[in-house]
């Protein structure tokens, strides 16, 4: 394990854990000032254009950094590219957005007033291009920019948040120009870095159609992969809202944001491993590096997993007052499938930065039709508690299946994937006996 790689998953960490706090603190504000409907209605206003851009962005984001780490094409002639696909494909998007809100709103956004899902429409164009040019960083391995970019975004809508909320006190309607705030700074601190770090702007390159072409030829396999999984993660809010109501989706929704935080390292790790993959051609190598990633990503699951059920309770107490105390038993039920699915998330990032993000696909097709079907069978019987039980089957199924696939391709045995080996020991004797020398 390189010592870039490990600094850059430190840097990456660093980052998700500041952008975890930050997180949590804005989700404790908007919990508890605004309730559980409140919470649940904000949930659902952003999850309008998040929804859009997953299934609109047409892989471009991970075809981005693929080819940044192949150096095929020039970097500016890919910001170029990649800034006239955003254009095209927000523009899409905000007239599929306008017609779901016309048409579906009562459906899948039952108490949410239309003019609020109006409004957010309106940053689609600043999301996708965000998307579009933060990969760049990742694709060049410039950690520090991709990271800081991230949190900067999180700082800029807490900041805001806390003035719309405890200053002009406009509620709802603050909490959603928060989320726009953030993606406003966001977007002007991306163009400043783009020219700073990589001496680029929007003005600079030329429009590739030979990169447009394999860009969208190799990331349909992944963007169908991303859709599928996004409806796997996010299905069950909209299902809640059409079964059941806004303050379930604010109970479930919480429970969630909370029990995804176990993801902190996965997520780190497997944004500094898709990049290393794809620019490595020692397979050795790259076999070895994630089958260590994800033994000790899953110990350290289990452990923080261990830590949260005995915690929960306490924690939503605690942190989001009584009114949330349903949502400890969602959690707890959550776990299983959170705790495995750290595992799936290092083995897909493997195999898409092998050139295969087919496999993924596959393996979502069938865990998302599974988690629907769950979710539908389960939410009118037994309330938030049976989208729970669907989504944590599911990933469970979803882990299960690409360490199959993994095994498949690389010979890579169970164990190794899963259980801690003697080396790993030994690494945490030195780790353990060097931080108590220096204290």
């Amino acid at each position: 394990m390189s010592n870039s790689f490990v600094k850059n998953t430190i840097m990456t960490l660093s980052r998700q854990i500041s952008g975890i706090l930050l997180g949590l603190l804005a989700s404790i504000i908007i919990a508890r000032s605004l309730g559980p409907e409140g919470n649940g209605l904000y949930q659902l206003i952003v999850l309008l254009p998040t929804t859009l851009m997953t299934l609109l962005n047409l892989g471009v984001g991970t075809s981005s950094v693929y080819y940044v780490g192949q150096k095929k094409y020039d970097i500016k002639d890919i910001i170029k590219t990649n800034t006239a696909s955003g254009a095209v494909l927000s523009l899409v998007a905000v007239i599929i957005g306008l017609i779901g809100v016309m048409f579906f709103s009562d459906k899948f956004f039952e108490g949410v007033p239309p003019n609020y899902l109006y409004f957010i429409l309106l940053i689609m164009p600043l999301l996708m291009l965000n998307d579009f040019y933060l990969v760049i960083f990742q694709g060049v391995q410039d950690f520090k920019s991709f990271n800081s970019l991230a949190l900067l975004r999180q700082l800029a809508a807490l900041i805001s948040l806390v003035l719309f909320i405890f200053v002009l006190q406009i509620g709802l309607v603050g909490t959603v120009i928060a989320f726009i705030v953030g993606v406003v700074t966001q977007f002007i601190l991306t163009l400043i870095l783009l020219n700073k770090n990589l001496k680029t702007n929007l003005l600079s390159g030329s429009f590739s159609k030979a990169y447009f072409k394999e860009s969208f030829s190799f990331g349909f396999k992944a963007h169908f992969s991303n859709v599928l999984s996004f409806i796997n993660y996010r299905a069950d809010i909209y299902l809640i809202s059409m079964f059941l109501n806004p303050a379930a989706v604010g109970l479930y929704g919480v429970a969630v944001s909370i029990a995804e935080r176990l993801w902190i390292v996965s997520q780190s790790i497997s944004s500094v491993l898709y990049p290393a993959i794809s620019s490595s051609s020692d397979v050795d190598s790259k076999n070895k590096l994630t089958s260590v990633i994800s033994r000790n990503v899953l110990f350290f699951s289990i452990i923080a997993g261990i830590v949260f059920y005995f915690a929960s309770d306490l924690i939503f107490r605690l942190l989001f007052g009584e009114a949330y105390a349903d949502s400890s038993d969602i959690l707890k039920m959550l776990l299983p499938g959170i705790i495995l699915f750290s595992v799936d998330r290092i083995l897909s990032n493997d195999l898409a930065g092998r050139g295969k993000p087919e496999l993924n696909m596959y393996t979502s097709i069938f865990t998302v039709a599974s988690n629907i079907i769950l979710n539908i069978l389960l939410i009118p019987k037994v309330g938030i508690a049976g989208a729970a039980i669907s989504t944590s089957v599911t990933y469970s199924l979803s882990t299960l299946v690409k360490m199959f696939l993994f095994k498949r391709e690389t010979g890579v045995s169970y164990s190794k994937m899963l259980l801690l080996q003697k080396e790993d020991l030994i690494l945490f004797k030195r780790l353990i006996n060097k931080a108590v020398k220096r204290s």
